[in-house]
């Protein structure tokens, strides 16, 4: 009887070990929290009813901080979570989560505030910002409003350098200052072709795409206009996404050297037409030679569509009236 009660005191206590063991806190290495605090309960599994006691103030949102670990121990103790340091830990790392905000509106936010201070500049619009890091990277709490104002700017205009202080959300007076570097330069926008083409292609709406280009790099030859793009054909071969220049682009010929024409003369209410021979290529308004087949003569004309040739001069429209009179006979 005696050794019975021995055994069921034995497994009475090693059960109660286990359950201890079981519900002990646990530290976390790392933690991710949302709000402006670090509680007791975000830093260990098993907190229990000292869960919401406050050790810290978080991060700003999207940044780290640590906590040492002798702070936690501390806060642990006095709160009555029993735990100890068997990992060797010497700080936890703590995170704070956040909604990005828009890398356009930090750089419009960035580019406003650069033209109200400099006079000249062009508008905020037509001012690239490029940041140090290659994102400006602000981020707000997940409830907060997504916004951003400049509160500080120094702007150097000789090299385009600047440094700003934004403050995000922008109408929270409490939120922390972000300082952010980085270049701001004028630019203009300019057509380009979304496919590589080929001399005899001719560009339509659906090939031209805009692209953002530094100003000082547009020289007076440079294509700035969707007009001086629409309807032409590439010189030679034309890569997308390229600036491309005046030279670049040429009408496309619309009469091939040796395709039949029609050569037209309108005088009034009268139009004239006779067939013809091309002697050249012709872009529309390119004038050219063409053999009159009735006549055997060559005539000069001015190319005004597909294999359609105006005759503008008296000799030429006599020779076409002849040639249509022929015709009719």
């Amino acid at each position: 009887m005696i050794a019975r009660l021995i055994s069921l005191a034995a497994l009475a206590a090693a059960t109660l070990s286990f359950a201890g063991i079981a519900g002990a806190a646990e530290l976390r290495p790392a933690v991710t929290v949302s709000g402006p605090v670090v509680t007791l309960g975000d830093l260990f599994d098993n907190a229990g009813a000292a869960a919401e006691i406050v050790i810290a103030n978080a991060p700003a949102p999207g940044f780290r901080s640590e906590i040492s670990v002798s702070r936690i121990s501390l806060a642990a103790r006095r709160n009555g979570i029993a735990w100890r340091n068997e990992a060797g830990l010497s700080h936890i790392v703590v995170a704070r989560s956040g909604v990005a905000v828009p890398e356009d509106e930090v750089s419009s936010a960035v580019a406003a505030a650069i033209v109200a201070q400099s006079q000249g500049l062009p508008s905020a619009s037509q001012l690239q910002i490029d940041f140090t890091n290659g994102a400006a990277g602000i981020q707000v709490a997940d409830d907060a409003d997504i916004s951003v104002n400049v509160e500080q700017l120094a702007f150097n205009r000789r090299n385009g350098s600047f440094t700003a202080l934004l403050r995000a959300p922008a109408g929270d007076m409490l939120s922390p200052l972000h300082r952010v570097t980085g270049r701001a330069y004028p630019v203009s926008d300019v057509p380009v072709l979304t496919r590589d083409m080929r001399p005899g292609d001719i560009v339509r709406q659906s090939d031209i795409d805009w692209i953002r280009v530094p100003a000082n790099r547009i020289g007076q030859n440079v294509i700035t206009s969707i007009d001086q793009l629409l309807g032409m054909s590439p010189r030679y071969q034309a890569r997308a996404g390229e600036p491309l220049r005046l030279a670049d682009m040429v009408p496309p010929v619309v009469v091939q050297k040796g395709a039949q024409v029609d050569m037209l003369l309108t005088s009034g209410t009268l139009t004239l037409a006779a067939r013809g021979r091309a002697l050249e290529n012709g872009a529309i308004g390119d004038i050219i030679n063409v053999l009159n087949t009735r006549s055997n003569r060559t005539l000069r004309g001015v190319v005004d569509g597909p294999n359609s040739v105006r005759i503008d001069t008296p000799g030429s429209a006599r020779a076409v009236s002849a040639a249509a009179s022929s015709n009719n006979s």
